[in-house]
């Protein structure tokens, strides 16, 4: 069994948007050939789901997106703020 992944990570500037892991065996990937070529360039259906994925996303309006926090990370209890970790 041979698997494919796909990593799709949609930024607006800085922001990272989405971040989404996809898996799909290679034994259901449906290919389709792309127009105007020699026939051996092609684009699998996971492809076209993951680019209609980031425009829908692009296409969000700001109420859709929410507020932007500049420091976004989860800092679990008993650990040492990430900041302090980088400090010189």
């Amino acid at each position: 069994m041979k698997m494919k992944k796909r990593v799709l990570c949609v930024y607006d500037g800085q922001r990272r948007l989405w971040k989404d892991d996809m898996m799909l065996d290679s034994e259901f990937e449906v290919r389709m050939r792309l127009p105007g070529g020699d026939g051996k360039q092609y684009i699998t259906d996971l492809d076209v789901q993951t680019i209609k994925r980031a425009e829908a996303i692009l296409g969000a309006t700001e109420e859709e997106r929410g507020p932007w926090v500049q420091n976004n990370v989860y800092e679990a209890p008993g650990m040492p703020a990430l900041d302090s970790l980088y400090q010189v």
